[in-house]
């Protein structure tokens, strides 16, 4: 477990950041009048939460 502890933080704000992009996008489908993907939420949601989660820890192991 002293590897999940370890990038713990990172994991939690990918999933904030994943889940956050893929509601604002979901509104815009739904301004849009388009039928809603659960797909295409599901991949919003994953990789950019991947994206974001990657970049929060290089931009840590850069600063420590």
């Amino acid at each position: 477990m002293e590897i999940y502890n370890k990038y713990k933080p990172f994991i939690y704000s990918g999933l904030i950041a994943g889940l956050v992009f893929a509601l604002i996008m979901l509104g815009f489908d739904y301004y849009n009048d388009e039928p809603f993907s659960l797909f295409k939420f599901l991949m919003h949601f994953v990789f950019f939460g991947i994206f974001n989660s990657y970049l929060a820890y290089r931009k840590h192991k850069k600063d420590n």
